[in-house]
């Protein structure tokens, strides 16, 4: 009975011990589904198919901040996201939520990803679909779908290139893949490092700016933003590169944190 009785508890304890192990090497790899920001700066131009469509479709020529690197050490041209912006004529008929619940349906009949935004157009902030994953065969079928539930887009025309400050709401499918790093589920090419602090854009700009001056490793994209989670928001950078490694993503996380101290600090003066 004795000799049972031990067998039973240590059986006991090295389950707990095995869950517990378990628990702290994969607690890394939990997905979850977070909703927040992104705010970010990009050239705009008509998009590559506007003949297609009467609608105005922009897409993004070069995104923040790969035009500031050096001449020696240019960023990649292929660390590109692309992106599609269709700007929404009436505000009246366009709420965020009722984007969100359109964005869905058009997410699993196209498997476009689709998500509410403002965009600087002609000098003001106008409302606009970003998608993702669309190409001109899809666009007709996406912008049917949003028509359909009544928001309506503005007439196709020609639009000079310009420097565009953009503001998206939209779900993120994250998995954590490190410490303060995250991985996008549906665009793994994307991540979010967490910094300690909300951040306003001009001075991200100089910051992100600044560290890539003094590195030779510049082949990302970054932008800034938020998700909402108890009990608190969770500021980030989020980045876009391609190939990324852990290693690379903790380096550009740590730098940006480490100008940051030192700008609130005043040993850091731009």
């Amino acid at each position: 009975m004795v000799i049972i009785s031990f067998l039973i508890i240590k059986t006991l304890d090295m389950n707990l011990h095995f869950c517990q192990s378990f628990h702290k090497t994969n607690h890394l790899h939990l997905k979850a589904l977070k909703y927040g920001t992104i705010l970010k700066r990009e050239v705009l131009v008509n998009a590559s198919f506007q003949n297609l469509t009467e609608h105005l479709v922009l897409e993004s020529d070069d995104p923040f901040p790969g035009y500031y690197c050096s001449e020696k050490h240019p960023a990649d041209i292929s660390c590109k996201e692309k992106s599609y912006y269709l700007p929404v004529q009436s505000l009246s008929c366009c709420h965020d939520d009722d984007v969100c619940r359109v964005s869905l349906e058009v997410l699993n009949v196209l498997n476009v990803q689709a998500c509410p935004s403002q965009i600087t157009l002609m000098g003001k902030y106008v409302r606009a679909i970003r998608v993702k994953g669309l190409g001109d065969k899809s666009l007709t079928r996406v912008t049917e779908i949003f028509t359909n539930n009544g928001i309506h887009f503005f007439s196709n025309r020609k639009v000079p290139v310009y420097l565009c400050y953009i503001y998206l709401k939209a779900f993120f499918e994250v998995i954590k893949i490190d410490t303060g790093i995250f991985q996008n589920q549906l665009s793994p090419e994307i991540y979010y490092l967490i910094i300690p602090e909300k951040m306003e854009w001009k001075l991200f700009e100089k910051l992100i700016t600044y560290q890539k001056s003094q590195s030779i490793f510049k082949n990302y994209d970054a932008a800034i933003g938020y998700w909402m989670e108890k009990p608190a928001f969770t500021d980030f950078l989020r980045i876009y590169g391609k190939s990324l490694t852990i290693k690379q993503l903790d380096e550009i996380k740590n730098t940006f944190s480490d100008n940051l101290s030192l700008f609130n600090q005043n040993k850091l003066i731009f």
